[in-house]
């Protein structure tokens, strides 16, 4: 008998369960399309601003946050400006001066009576905080609206940010074509969650990408944990729990945030990315390489060599 086909018998052998076929093979249905938003706008004379910026300008909230934004920024400009307290000057600064850049920007205004920050996506203000010493802070098209009568030179830095938390790439793979299409499919919610909230996407629309996320992790968990008791996997016992962990900790935030309690932030999208980023990278890698080293049929020799190559190119083994 080839080798060949005792590899397909094999193979054949170990996904005749058709739950697991469907976990090896496929994993996903569909993998969502990314996310190209295109702001909902307020009426003049703030038809510059999304109409979501009221609640969505809390995301400037968090001080480190925006220098992260700003650390991770794709590219900078800085450059003086000149306010002349004229209605519409924020419009202009907007849509004259970097009308051409696509995208979600930052842009850090500093003069000597104000601070302010604000969230554009494209040619639309989608989140604005200021802050002006004796006077306080304000938020949305308050903020706006004082950010319109001052005068004054300010010192501007317009960030042009990254349109995703993280690219999927080969050092991600785990080897098993239908768990790669389930990360996969992961990666791109995350991603859609972030640009949801630069672009100022309405509460409804983040609210559904969320949700998703949600249910759609608990899915994801139950196919790896069906293999890893189908095959003996040695550490699913402690995955398990990694598992159930992140869980509890979405869940828990997810009623808070549905109950008003919480607002999603980008300090929340971080810590989600980062989890599922580190986790894939070292816990289900090292399932992967398990699945590997045990020559089980179901395992992709391709996915495996570029996933090696691209790891070690990256100094991650």
């Amino acid at each position: 008998m080839s080798p060949g086909l005792l590899r397909r018998l094999r193979y054949w052998w170990h996904i005749r369960d058709p739950d697991v076929r469907y976990i090896v093979e496929v994993g996903v249905d569909r993998i969502p399309e990314a996310l190209k938003p295109v702001p909902h706008t307020l009426p003049p004379p703030y038809n510059y601003a999304a109409s979501s910026i009221e609640w969505n300008s809390r995301l400037l909230d968090d001080p480190g946050l925006v220098l992260q934004l700003l650390e991770a920024a794709e590219a900078r400009e800085e450059f003086e400006a000149r306010l002349p307290g004229l209605r519409g000057q924020v419009r202009h600064l907007v849509t004259g001066r970097l009308a051409e850049k696509a995208g979600p920007r930052l842009l850090i205004l500093e003069g000597e009576r104000l601070s302010a920050w604000l969230l554009t996506y494209g040619v639309v203000v989608t989140a604005v905080r200021l802050e002006e010493p004796g006077v306080g802070v304000s938020y949305g098209l308050q903020a706006l609206h004082a950010l319109d009568e001052w005068t004054g030179s300010v010192k501007v830095v317009a960030a042009r940010l990254r349109p995703y938390v993280y690219h999927w790439g080969p050092e991600l793979s785990v080897y098993i074509k239908g768990l790669d299409n389930q990360h996969r499919y992961l990666v791109t919610v995350l991603n859609n969650l972030y640009i949801s909230l630069l672009a100022g996407e309405e509460k409804e629309v983040v609210d559904d990408v969320l949700k998703s996320l949600v249910d759609y992790t608990r899915f994801h968990f139950r196919s790896e944990e069906k293999l890893f008791d189908k095959y003996g996997y040695p550490r699913a016992e402690a995955h398990r729990r990694q598992h159930q962990s992140f869980v509890e900790k979405v869940t828990e935030f997810n009623e808070q945030y549905e109950a008003g309690e919480k607002q999603l932030t980008l300090s929340v999208l971080r810590f989600l990315s980062d989890w599922v980023r580190n986790h894939i990278l070292v816990s289900d890698h090292d399932y992967g390489e398990w699945f590997y080293r045990k020559g089980l049929p179901i395992v992709d020799e391709e996915a495996a060599r570029e996933s090696r190559l691209a790891r070690r190119k990256l100094g991650l083994d």
